[in-house]
């Protein structure tokens, strides 16, 4: 989704403006900013140029609604500055908690009189009126038998879309895409699938991101999202977690969660162990809701478990736990570990924070391939 802002309507074509060598991407969490730049034009070509996070302080951000504008504009020239790039297009991302998504449309060139943007327009004034509304589609698959194509739709209302164009603009960044969450998060994925030959692109998988806030998990197939599922878990709770166990502020809980300093002997017995089992119960629940949903004539195996995100920083042993629990081989993967790096970025922090750059990354995707 793009603003309609100064009469631009959203299209679901690529702005033709857009260099497409490089483009950064920004997720903005309760707890954070992160920013990726990639670069490169195949999913095989992609590179990672940079990257740069800041914390946030309590009350800029909470849950999916920014609380204090110029604040979250002035972290987000922090990070912009810590970044060290010329480059200014920006892709950022909507929650979904705030987006209407339809993820099975389907449309029948031969068997209707309207055309797709129409039909999609119907759909969309169930959210709202058109010109209060920002909505984008993608044609997603052709039946070879019947013609009929498979679209995902997705619409927010305009004032959530242009409260994040106006906050990059305040930054001095260019709102390239306004995304949605979990389309950057299987963006993320599908090309993990591509560099590990694509091995899991017909089979089901459940990728779940552990973010500042929520815990997204999603069955993929095909490259199509088949169900989604949402959780009150994230870094957040991680954080509440350790304050309640050591009594101490939550920047020392935060230091302790990035591993930052030294942290009590029983660190990983109260506070790692007990975390990784909450994951593991919530991804359980999710592959439960999942089956719930299915019909079992149809096969519903789930062949592989991805793991990643913010809130699964230094989770020591966090894929046997779930893999335990859930009898699916599991693997904690951050996408972005497996794109080739400048030589200038350091390897080793990258791959402490590499968990945290899963969304941003695959925003910044979308602006590539």
């Amino acid at each position: 989704m793009r603003s309609r802002k100064n009469g631009k309507n959203t299209s679901n074509k690529a702005d033709s403006s857009v260099s497409r060598n490089s483009v950064i991407g920004v997720d903005i969490g309760q707890g954070g900013i992160r920013m990726v730049q990639l670069s490169g034009r195949k999913l095989n070509q992609v590179q990672l140029e940079k990257y740069a996070a800041v914390t946030l302080p309590g009350n800029v951000v909470s849950g999916n609604d920014i609380v204090d504008f110029d604040q979250l504009v002035s972290h987000l020239q922090q990070c912009y500055t810590k970044l060290k790039t010329s480059c200014k297009q920006v892709n950022i991302a909507l929650p979904s908690g705030i987006v209407t998504i339809e993820e099975n449309f389907s449309y029948d060139p031969e068997g209707n009189d309207i055309s797709l943007q129409e039909m999609v327009e119907s759909e969309v004034v169930r959210v709202g009126a058109l010109d209060g509304v920002n909505y984008d589609w993608k044609e997603l698959s052709k039946d070879p038998r019947t013609g009929v194509l498979s679209v995902v739709i997705a619409a927010a209302k305009t004032d959530d879309v242009d409260s994040r164009v106006d906050l990059l603009e305040e930054a001095g960044l260019q709102a390239v895409n306004v995304d949605v969450d979990v389309f950057a998060l299987a963006n993320a994925f599908i090309y993990t699938d591509e560099m590990m030959g694509n091995q899991f692109t017909r089979s089901k998988i459940l990728v779940v991101n552990v973010g500042d806030v929520n815990m997204n998990a999603m069955v993929l197939q095909n490259n199509k999202i088949l169900f989604r599922h949402e959780a009150n878990l994230g870094f957040e709770q991680l954080v509440q977690l350790i304050q309640r166990t050591y009594q101490c502020t939550d920047s020392e809980a935060v230091a302790m969660a990035y591993g930052r300093g030294s942290r009590p002997g029983d660190y990983r017995e109260l506070i790692t162990e007990s975390f990784n089992m909450q994951i593991a119960q919530e991804v359980q629940r999710a592959l439960q809701f999942f089956l719930a949903t299915q019909n079992m004539d149809e096969g519903v195996d789930i062949s592989q478990i991805f793991i990643s995100g913010i809130g699964c920083t230094d989770a020591a042993g966090l894929d046997h736990v779930v893999s335990a629990h859930t009898n699916i081989p599991t693997q904690q993967c951050a996408p972005v570990s497996l794109a080739a790096s400048k030589s200038k970025i350091d390897g080793a922090q990258l791959q402490k924070d590499a968990d945290s750059l899963t969304m941003a990354f695959g925003l910044a995707l979308r602006g590539l391939v």
